[in-house]
């Protein structure tokens, strides 16, 4: 004969497998946030923004006003503000940025080497042209406009090797192997191409950013990957 437990240590014993189950989520979560910050050195990636201030950044302009400051782990810009950029220099890499550009004409940029600018502006519902959001300033526009609404936040993954740039903005493909010339764009520096620091345009409007870093690349993981891609070999500086 089967005898039915008391109601007292049924409930005891759900207790108990409630709480072993909590512990093992727990686990779990922690063990993923251990793996993935590995992992993502592990593959050569490099964070940007320690969340706490702007070591590793200085002003373009040392003279000029600095509306810079880091507000729970995002470098958020005011003006009367000025550019600021990497004291470390690159040359070919992989970019991840994340930014939320300002209600009306929100402007603002990232420029790669010192030279090439690729446009972060409030195009939310415009058409596609070479000032907008995405474009390689006043040299090519999007394929296609992949902006959000002012405040949301926005990413791109760009790849930058030799003369070749590709540009994904919110998880859309708007410049896809552009050769983007000699010349530099926008407010390039007079340097020659080569290895030069990114920089954040920080002298238009209102802007923020996090989340930002950079896998360097190789000669040999540069030619890989642009075999991969489908573009043309070069040589790197």
């Amino acid at each position: 004969m089967i005898r039915s437990l008391p109601l007292a240590v049924l409930t005891q014993s759900r207790r108990v497998v409630r709480t072993c189950i909590l512990i093992l989520v727990v686990v779990a979560c922690a063990s993923v946030a251990l793996v993935q910050p590995a992992q993502t050195k592990k593959q050569g990636w490099v964070s940007l923004f320690n969340g706490k201030d702007l070591a590793g950044w200085h002003l373009q302009k040392p003279a000029g006003p600095n509306g810079w400051k880091v507000q729970n782990g995002i470098y958020v810009n005011t003006p009367p503000s000025t550019d600021i950029q990497t004291d470390a220099e690159y040359y070919d890499f992989q970019l991840h940025v994340e930014f939320n550009v300002s209600e009306g004409d929100g402007n603002s940029g990232v420029y790669m080497r010192d030279k090439y600018e690729v446009q972060i502006f409030n195009s939310y519902g415009k058409p596609p042209v070479d000032s907008g959001c995405g474009a390689l300033y006043r040299r090519i526009a999007p394929a296609v406009n992949a902006s959000k609404p002012p405040g949301e936040w926005q990413t791109y993954d760009i790849t930058f090797i030799g003369q070749r740039l590709t540009v994904i903005h919110n998880g859309q493909k708007v410049l896809d192997k552009v050769d983007v010339g000699p010349m530099g764009t926008g407010a390039a520096s007079k340097r020659p191409d080569g290895p030069g620091p990114l920089r954040l345009q920080g002298d238009h409007n209102a802007v923020s950013f996090r989340n930002i870093r950079i896998r360097p690349l190789s000669q040999s993981e540069a030619e890989k990957l642009l075999k991969k891609m489908g573009a043309p070999a070069h040589n790197n500086k």
